[in-house]
């Protein structure tokens, strides 16, 4: 297809084609339950690792051997050798870039509501996910190596679409076959991946933040509109602007996780008011002012501005210079921002304790079959009546 987009875009006219057709099809699956998505989801995840395994193979048979990214690294990159204090830096911030990127996962309580029992997720989080991620990032890696060394004339081959380009571009009318069920089997999981972990969690969280306004369909909606918006494509333009987008989530959510830990397991020791927590009023112990904690944006603030230096001379290096020290101090990000927001937030809440510390309610509800055992403090008939709608309705 005839290109007639500018080179400053940062996708082709193909691409933009194939961008649309895969959001037109994403949305009418964001109409059905969440519930719905389990069995397509595994569906997906058996038929990807199929195909990923499939690749691995093919390349490392093909090639022989692990590639030059292993033989001889610096050649491909054409540095020197890392050494001291330089390779230390280096691995920090791929340390800080791999927990950056996943730290939206760190808070994806949204589908652990589903479990049966409280502790059915740990499984899953302590084992599963670092297994997939680590099995994912040693395939990719040799995968790429050994496509450099097949294929030296091409640029390094990190994004998988680049690689299944360069496959159906070299190879036989069989070679395009494969593409062609390698990249429906990815398609699939990317599908799912946009869905649940974009589409549907973000519709989440606006209708937890806006309930009158969103429901987690119409949320879902927002999401996608917002994703074309944001020009997805400019952030993977270039694999290095690409780390650096990875690299953002740790800056803001380091600090994030920080104040969760700090509040849930040293400041309140895992005592909530389970009832406090659907009050929509004063009478809640955690409405502070209008609904904002004010110590909250403090502590986060405090915890992500020493990271902005490094982050904009990362992001825009041709338009911010900083010092080394602060570039060094960006490579900590995640670290860095979640002990000074956590530490932060303690000082805060001992120098001004908020109300209901270390309290729990009287009595608990279990489930929305069970009758409500509500605690004293709730003054108001209404706020009662409000806690069993919201049970009756199977929102708890």
């Amino acid at each position: 297809m005839k290109n007639h987009f500018p080179p400053d875009i940062g996708m082709k006219t193909n691409d933009f084609v194939g961008f649309i057709i895969f959001v037109v099809i994403c949305l009418p699956v964001f109409l059905l339950k969440p519930e719905r998505y389990r069995v397509p989801a595994l569906i997906s995840s058996v038929i990807v690792i199929i195909a990923a395994f499939t690749i691995f193979i093919w390349a490392l048979t093909k090639q022989g051997n692990g590639g030059p990214l292993f033989s001889n690294p610096e050649a491909v990159y054409g540095v020197g050798k890392l050494q001291g204090s330089r390779l230390g830096w280096v691995m920090m911030r791929c340390i800080t870039s791999g927990i950056g990127a996943w730290s939206g996962g760190v808070h994806r309580l949204d589908f652990s509501r589903y479990a049966r029992n409280q502790g059915d997720q740990l499984l899953g989080q302590i084992f599963v996910i670092p297994l997939c991620l680590l099995g994912s990032n040693i395939l990719g890696i040799v995968t790429t190596s050994c496509a450099r060394g097949f294929y030296p004339d091409e640029p390094l081959l990190w994004k998988l679409y680049d690689l299944l380009a360069a496959i159906q571009r070299h190879g036989s009318s069989r070679a395009r076959a494969a593409v062609f069920f390698a990249s429906f089997a990815f398609f699939l999981s990317q599908m799912s991946v946009t869905i649940v972990a974009c589409g549907v969690v973000g519709g989440m969280d606006l209708a937890a933040l806006l309930p009158r306004y969103f429901t987690i369909r119409r949320g879902s909606f927002v999401i996608a509109a917002i994703g074309i918006c944001i020009n997805p494509w400019r952030i993977l333009n270039t694999a290095n602007s690409f780390i650096s987008a990875m690299s953002a989530y740790g800056v803001f959510l380091g600090p994030l996780t920080g104040i969760m830990v700090a509040d849930y397991h040293f400041l309140r020791s895992r005592q909530l008011k389970l009832s406090h927590l659907y009050l929509p009023n004063p009478n809640s112990d955690y409405w502070f002012w209008h609904g904002l904690n004010w110590r909250a944006p403090i502590a986060w603030v405090l915890g992500v501005w020493p990271n902005m230096p490094g982050f904009a001379a990362s992001v825009t290096p041709k338009a911010v210079h900083v010092s080394t020290q602060w570039i060094h101090v960006y490579y900590l990000s995640w670290p860095l921002g979640f002990s000074i927001s956590a530490f932060v937030w303690m000082v805060l809440n001992t120098l001004w304790p908020p109300p209901g510390v270390g309290e729990i309610d009287e009595e608990v509800f279990a489930g929305p079959s069970q009758a409500i055992s509500y605690s004293p403090s709730l003054e108001k008939q209404g706020d009662i009546d409000l806690i069993a709608k919201v049970v009756e309705n199977d929102q708890v």
